[in-house]
């Protein structure tokens, strides 16, 4: 399998009357990138640009070679991208999420996904629908999932939000493992400091 890098090429992408990004391009290759900048710059916009969440006016994102506009069905399936927000499936209880979402992603793995499961402490919770979840639950739920989802690319948009005293520790470990990583691409943007020394910085 080639190592994946993910590359945005001549990003164009603005809100009304301001300009996000002109003729933007930049490589993410594997290990974790941290996305820093002041409110307003642009960095949750790059996710869910990266994502497929929002489409560019110009310019194109690939990964491995696939191209997002080319191919958006296969991109899509390289990606993961977690958004800030609750998780849309609130009927569903947390394993029957996690089993929806391992039909989308060919590499989902279970036992990742159980190591997460009882590291974040969710199984008292696993009879409930993720509508009665706190948002700090439903935080916890979700990044178990994208984590065992094993894509090449992750892009995290506030990961730590949330989150416990004890979630926390976890999630710094993690994040820290994912920096030194080999073979996938982590992006994330957060507020918090993350404890992840090997991390590169991308300023926006």
């Amino acid at each position: 399998m080639p190592t994946p890098v993910l590359s945005a090429t001549h990003l164009v992408f603005g809100y009304a009357h301001r300009l996000l990004f002109a003729d933007w391009s930049c490589r993410f290759e594997p290990g974790l990138t941290w996305i820093q900048g002041p409110n307003g710059c642009g960095k949750s916009t790059l996710l869910r640009l990266m994502g497929g969440a929002l489409t560019p006016l110009k310019g194109t994102f690939s990964v491995a070679g696939c191209d997002a506009r080319h191919d958006p069905l296969a991109y899509r399936q390289q990606v993961l991208w977690l958004g800030p927000d609750r998780i849309a499936f609130e009927h569903l209880t947390p394993l029957e999420y996690a089993g929806f979402m391992a039909g989308l992603y060919p590499h989902f793995d279970r036992h990742i996904f159980e190591q997460h499961w009882q590291a974040f402490a969710l199984p008292p919770h696993q009879h409930q629908r993720i509508a009665a979840l706190s948002t700090g639950t439903q935080r916890k739920l979700a990044l178990a999932v994208a984590w065992a989802a094993q894509t090449p690319v992750l892009l995290l948009d506030e990961p730590l939000s949330g989150l416990d005293a004890a979630a926390l520790v976890h999630a710094q470990q993690v994040l820290g493992e994912r920096a030194r990583a080999s073979e996938q691409v982590t992006v994330a943007a957060s507020h918090e400091a993350l404890q992840a020394p090997e991390a590169r910085v991308l300023s926006l």
